[in-house]
């Protein structure tokens, strides 16, 4: 059977967010993502044979190994592929860690391995929701541009599987790789 997977940090405490995401709310045409699923994507796979989530475990575990554990910081906003025509909200991520190359490393140990992944060029962020329509978002995004919403210490990254459904992506641990 396949799973959706992807890699990702996971997002604590999100509630530095909140008073932001109560602002999206009140605009037509956007939809928050659950806080309680909010996480730094750092290679989506997409769907795979179940019995792969091993090697995809060893891949990662290569890549982070030897990575200390460090502080992220959620901090300003924007707006994927811009703000005049908004599909995806986003939160900033600024951190020491090298989550740049994590990804690229992730992304190249999948390669050689023959497992399909998601190629677009990595940039660090959280999606917080997503836009239908075009709303102008642009007087929030520079409302929030500069705020830090939270800072934490990433312990470890992430192997998830993603359930589609009617109401949204259900997201589920499969495997923990601790950073030291």
């Amino acid at each position: 059977m396949d799973v959706r997977t992807f890699v990702s940090i996971p997002i604590p405490n999100t509630s530095g967010l909140d008073p932001f995401m109560r602002d999206l709310k009140g605009i037509r045409g956007i939809k928050p993502s659950p806080t309680a699923q909010m996480h730094i994507t750092l290679k989506f796979i997409g769907d795979i044979p179940e019995e792969k989530v091993d090697v995809v475990e060893e891949c990662v575990l290569k890549s982070v190994s030897g990575i200390s554990k460090g502080r992220i910081s959620v901090k300003g906003t924007g707006a994927f592929p811009n703000q005049k025509a908004p599909r995806i909200i986003w939160a900033g991520v600024e951190t020491s860690l090298p989550l740049e190359k994590m990804s690229a490393d992730i992304g190249s140990r999948l390669e050689a391995e023959g497992i399909p992944f998601d190629t677009k060029p990595f940039k660090p962020h959280i999606t917080v929701a997503r836009v239908e329509g075009r709303p102008d978002i642009s007087r929030i995004l520079h409302n929030y541009s500069a705020t830090e919403f939270a800072s934490f210490i990433c312990p470890a990254v992430l192997i998830m599987k993603s359930e589609l459904s009617p109401k949204g992506a259900t997201h589920t641990i499969m495997r923990m790789c601790e950073l030291r």
